[in-house]
């Protein structure tokens, strides 16, 4: 059964990615989590919990799924951290913003210090008023300067099982050209994925990387966009809060971040 974990903060962002969680594996075996945590009121944390329960078991029924929620005391990072190691999490989703709807930058915070410092498990951050849609057309954003295996991948493989979509692997070049390393894990990573659904992009540019993928996910109507985490990749650049203030990739859809 896979294990989904759903931190909410009660706000209409957080209750967009719960129902984006329960549709995107509608047909799945899946347990959800759903996590609030508090700094003091444990009381008011569990009555909304109970409320989301409720409404849940009422509303979404489905014999593949069971939902628990959670309602811990203390820092919402250091739960998850807990939580995805103690119950074996193999995603979480979460909303982009908060309760205080942060529209200015690429993030809200929980989501941003989520990114960094989760490393166990890929991560979908949903953004505000997102209302779902069936994957159909997937990014995949990389500049093949790493090495891929299918292991950091699986949940990537995985959806695109579950909902037969399309992966264009998009790499946005200054200059085209590739050196021999990038060659060879492009060539890797043509073997990892279904070549009858995946199909590989490369733009040029002469704005950002962020311009450019955001203009190419609204020109083909892509669902979702995956960014690898990793040492001095694009994502650690987009979560490091001085450069998220300046740069304009505000995403409309749902973003797949997978750590490797």
């Amino acid at each position: 059964m896979k294990k989904v974990l759903v931190p909410t903060d009660f706000s209409d962002n957080a209750w967009d990615a719960l129902i984006y969680a329960i549709r995107l594996y509608d047909d799945i075996p899946c347990c959800f989590y759903i996590l609030n945590t508090y700094p003091i009121s444990k009381t008011s944390s569990e009555k909304e919990l109970k409320k989301i329960s409720n409404y849940l078991n009422d509303n979404f029924l489905n014999n593949k799924h069971t939902y628990i929620i959670m309602s811990k005391k203390g820092l919402l990072l250091a739960n998850i951290k807990q939580i995805v190691s103690n119950k074996n999490i193999d995603i979480i989703i979460m909303g982009t913003t908060g309760a205080t709807g942060i529209k200015e930058v690429f993030m809200g915070s929980n989501t941003v210090k989520t990114i960094k410092h989760i490393d166990l498990c890929p991560i979908i951050s949903v953004p505000l008023k997102y209302e779902y849609e069936e994957p159909e057309q997937l990014v995949l954003a990389t500049n093949f300067k790493r090495h891929f295996n299918t292991i950091e991948l699986e949940s990537l493989i995985e959806l695109q099982l579950i909902h037969n979509f399309e992966i264009s692997i998009l790499h946005v070049i200054k200059e085209n050209i590739l050196d021999s390393i990038q060659q060879q894990n492009k060539k890797a990573l043509k073997q990892f994925l279904d070549n009858d659904n995946t199909v590989f992009e490369e733009i040029i540019t002469y704005t950002t990387i962020a311009d450019a993928i955001n203009n190419y996910t609204e020109e083909y109507k892509v669902n979702m966009v995956c960014l690898l985490n990793y040492e001095h990749s694009f994502i650690e650049k987009l979560t490091h809060e001085p450069i998220i203030k300046k740069i304009s990739f505000h995403s409309t859809i749902p973003l797949l971040i997978l750590p490797v």
